[in-house]
């Protein structure tokens, strides 16, 4: 190969490595934007927070709900979570399968309403009892997130609604299964 016939395919070739760069660019832009649309922020925040629930990591939970979080049983960010923990402390495996989950989006706030299945190891009489109730409810559970803050972590967890749920939630107060667990009982027993 000559000197001449070198430089030709060195020309040539220069011209594909703009090209390239411009194909990768627009998968990776393509790949980014989808990544980023707030159905798919969404569903990995609410596989977040079923997984939180199924580890019984409070931390996951706090960093998952809002600050602004208030529900019809009167729970806070804090009672929630300690909720959403108390249920699973009484499983030695917890398994949260969703139903037929669907999205609406109404601006910065989205709505799920899905079924749930609760399945695992139970350790005691109240976990057996948590998945009898749980499993057969027909109603979907309603939870509402709200963007707080520009950034993909900020869609926040604002309420969770269970309408076949009492008000009352049969006399359960948030943190009651671990203060029994730990030998603590209620005076209004």
């Amino acid at each position: 190969m000559t000197a001449m016939q070198c430089k030709r395919i060195n020309q040539r070739g220069r011209g594909v490595w703009p090209i390239l760069a411009l194909v990768v660019g627009l998968i990776l832009g393509t790949l980014l934007i989808l990544t980023l649309r707030p159905s798919s922020i969404l569903a990995r925040r609410q596989a977040e927070l079923l997984h939180g629930i199924e580890s019984r990591n409070q931390a996951r939970l706090l960093r998952l709900v809002s600050h602004n979080y208030e529900d019809r049983w009167g729970f806070n960010r804090e009672d929630i979570s300690s909720a959403m923990v108390d249920a699973g402390r009484q499983f030695m495996t917890l398994v949260l399968t969703p139903k037929d989950p669907k999205w609406e989006f109404k601006g910065k706030e989205a709505t799920v309403s899905m079924g749930l299945t609760v399945g695992g190891k139970a350790v005691g009489p109240a976990a057996i009892e948590v998945m009898r109730q749980i499993n057969q409810i027909e109603q979907p559970f309603e939870m509402i997130w709200r963007k707080e803050s520009f950034l993909p972590s900020g869609w926040k967890l604002v309420q969770v609604n269970q309408p076949a749920l009492p008000d009352d939630l049969y006399g359960y107060h948030p943190g009651d299964i671990g203060r029994a667990m730990a030998g603590e009982f209620s005076s209004d027993l």
